[in-house]
């Protein structure tokens, strides 16, 4: 094979480092500084710097979880795919599909119902008392309420159960996209096990079509995890076909200084699009013209656009559409993905799933107490009518200062990414072996005449050869049944 056919894949290592420390820039703001969310903090005021285009990326969310999803389609073709591409085997590319289904599951969920556990803990000892009364609306959403002993043991099995069947889970909501990429990942398996005896350009065909399908589909979050999984595939395959990496090589100039800008610059641009209030912005209001297109003539009814087509949501539609050209971007330009390969990056990949996993209950415990204190006090709950509903607005705590903010967001960050490192080390860790022992039982030894293998097809006597060994049969010019 020859070297520019040769792909360096650990830039996929590197985004997920970069989109595990956008998930917490975008929390943080979420809690402390939700105007970031605006293009202006009020109607007819000048922008803040990072309420601008492009620099508003990183603090309005929405990239991380299509991000996970592009990386998952990608990683979850890439093996199967090269054990297909460059060694010409087919059956064990199909066999390196049926292992890796086998350990998405536990390898998500057993992680996933850890971390859950651990916020169990703390919500038994009321450590969510301070968030549960902070004046970050989002904060509160996100903090399990006070319960009984009794009740808070039931609501921690019912989040083991909902997790993986409605996305609730009331101890970690951040755990909401682990049901669609679970189940994402089986869609690349299922595209890979129906496709990898086709021709190449009929396997291109389908995931072009699958990414088309997912655009054009009104149905929740399908630009999200649909075409963004599909995008992943695609672009695993063409990871391993010789021409187009050598097409790239050749013009690797004009995809890194030319193409991959332009992407970026567009994609950027539209992914720009803010959370609310694109009216308090002359910027935004016309991104939202272009991509909503109302139309006066029916009370400023939205009509759609090729980017955001009627009926879907435009948040999440530019945000989605961003990501198509980065993932672009990064795949034709080997000079991008020897930047996302920095060892750093590389080290903040390798934590991402533990600091998605931790990073929530930290916020909402330590952070939340560094900035609005411990006890949650003073505290004065508002009175209420007689059929509970609120009699006056409720006044809610606010932070100590800025500083304290500041502090607080400091401390979080540093202890997350600790936690991380400690959560790979030992829980993660942890996690593999039991898969990795879940693994060796379920499966076939990986000698065709293993003797596990073979007694469970009913060949009870083999010798120590490994040969199959008969005695009842008188005919030995035949196989055995």
């Amino acid at each position: 094979m020859s070297k520019s056919s040769q792909r360096n894949i650990k830039w996929v290592e590197g985004l997920r480092g970069i989109t595990s420390a956008l998930v917490i820039t975008t929390h943080v703001a979420r809690a402390f500084d939700f105007a970031l969310f605006w293009p202006a903090d009020k109607k007819d005021a000048a922008p803040r710097l990072l309420q601008l285009p492009y620099l508003r990326i990183p603090y309005q969310g929405r990239l991380g979880v299509p991000i996970f999803a592009f990386l998952t389609g990608f990683v979850c073709a890439y093996k199967p795919l090269k054990l297909a591409y460059q060694h010409g085997n087919i059956p064990g590319s199909l066999k390196s599909v049926a292992r890796s289904a086998f350990r998405r599951p536990p390898r998500l969920m057993l992680p996933a119902m850890i971390a859950t556990f651990f916020s169990f803990v703390l919500s038994c000892f009321g450590a969510y008392t301070a968030a549960n009364r902070c004046d970050s609306f989002w904060v509160r959403f996100d903090a399990p309420g006070y319960m009984p002993f009794r009740q808070n043991v039931r609501r921690l099995f019912t989040a083991f159960l909902t997790t993986w069947t409605s996305t609730d889970n009331p101890f970690d909501r951040h755990q909401w996209a682990m049901r669609p990429l679970l189940i994402g990942a089986f869609q690349v398996y299922v595209v890979l096990a129906a496709t990898i005896g086709m021709r190449f350009k009929y396997r291109i065909l389908v995931h072009v079509l699958m990414i088309f399908y997912w655009l054009y589909n009104v149905g929740f979050l399908t630009e999200t995890f649909g075409a963004n999984l599909a995008l992943g595939t695609l672009l695993a395959e063409l990871a391993q076909h010789r021409p187009t990496q050598n097409f790239i090589t050749t013009h690797q100039r004009i995809f890194t200084f030319v193409l991959a800008p332009m992407l970026l610059l567009l994609g950027g641009y539209i992914g720009s699009y803010p959370q609310e209030h694109e009216d308090w912005a002359d910027w935004s209001m016309n991104l939202h013209n272009m991509l909503l297109n109302p139309n006066p003539e029916k009370d400023g009814e939205n009509e759609g656009s090729i980017f955001v087509p009627k009926g879907t949501n435009v948040h999440r539609r530019t945000s989605a559409f961003m990501i198509y050209c980065t993932a672009i971007s990064i795949f034709v330009s080997p000079a991008i993905q020897k930047l996302l390969s920095h060892r750093w990056l590389l080290w903040l990949g390798h934590h991402s799933f533990a600091v998605y996993l931790v990073h929530g209950t930290l916020l909402r415990t330590v952070a939340i107490w560094i900035a609005y204190g411990i006890t949650g006090q003073p505290w004065q709950e508002a009175a209420k009518n007689v059929d509970g509903s609120p009699a006056e607005p409720q006044e809610w705590i606010r932070p100590k200062s800025r500083s304290h903010k500041l502090l607080a967001i400091v401390i979080f960050t540093a202890l997350t990414y600790t936690a991380a490192w400690a959560w790979m080390k030992w829980v993660d860790t942890a996690c593999a072996r039991a898969t990795q022992w879940l693994e060796e039982r379920v499966f076939e030894d990986e000698d065709p005449d293993g003797r596990a293998g073979l007694a469970e097809k009913g060949y009870a006597h083999v010798n120590g050869n490994g040969i199959i060994a008969s005695p009842d049969r008188t005919d030995k010019s035949q196989p055995p049944p």
